[in-house]
């Protein structure tokens, strides 16, 4: 049973932007995936847990030194922090031959859905599991307002049908790229992603017009994603 999950990859084409590098939108890609092998191996993938529950991605946070090349090869790896309650971190790197470029963690949790409530992790993960103790990222999430009324209005988002997962709502990656679409590649490319931090609040569906407001809060610039009823459905913290 490993309490470590790593795999070598070659980075493709289709995980690249208009620089030939992993694009942002890919990292969260790569960390869902790999983070669903290490369930899987670790019998605590939603199949594994029963009927009605599933892993629920509250928040993520990534930091980024540099961003791995066209047909680089890179270790990805991913490892589980002790669970608090209902709620546990889950770490992961990329790392190239110079050492770890890419850092980030997701709070995780899993919901009952025939009861709507949140399951006490101590009691999913194996017996007697050996948590690493190193740290991807040792900080706390940031806390982030989810009063949006004055910040300013930059752009609105349709949800689309290639937005949707397997539980028929907005994927959480297409949060991400749905908001670096609001930038030209000059922009991005002038002024990188350096950190990058979301919560998850409330489900999108296809078809809804997400309202994206901005404002500037403590050294970095916070994104609303606004659903029509006024929810607000994610809100993410950028540092470039």
């Amino acid at each position: 049973m490993n309490n470590v999950f790593s795999k070598e990859i070659t980075i493709p084409l289709s995980l690249c932007d208009n620089t030939a590098k992993l694009s942002v939108t890919s990292m969260f890609t790569i960390f869902m995936d790999i983070a669903t092998e290490h369930a899987n191996e670790l019998k605590l993938s939603s199949e594994h847990l029963g009927d009605n529950k599933f892993w629920l991605a509250v928040k993520t946070k990534v930091r980024i030194k540099d961003r791995p090349r066209l047909s680089q090869k890179a270790v990805v790896s991913t490892w589980p922090q002790e669970a608090v309650r209902v709620r546990a971190n889950r770490h992961y790197s990329i790392s190239d031959d110079s050492g770890v470029v890419i850092s980030a963690k997701t709070e995780w949790t899993v919901v009952d859905v025939s009861t709507n409530k949140l399951v006490r992790l101590n009691d999913v993960y194996p017996k007697g599991f050996e948590f690493l103790q190193d740290l991807a990222i040792e900080e706390p999430f940031a806390r982030m307002s989810a009063d949006f009324e004055d910040a300013k209005t930059i752009a609105e988002y349709t949800i689309r049908s290639t937005d949707i997962d397997l539980v028929q709502h907005m994927n959480n990656s297409a949060y991400i790229r749905a908001l670096l679409s609001v930038f030209s590649c000059e922009e991005l490319e002038k002024s990188p992603v350096k950190e990058i931090e979301i919560v998850y609040r409330a489900q999108s569906y296809e078809g809804e017009v997400l309202t994206i407001k901005e404002r500037v809060a403590d050294g970095a610039v916070e994104y609303g994603m606004i659903k029509p009823d006024s929810q607000v459905a994610a809100i993410i913290r950028v540092v470039r």
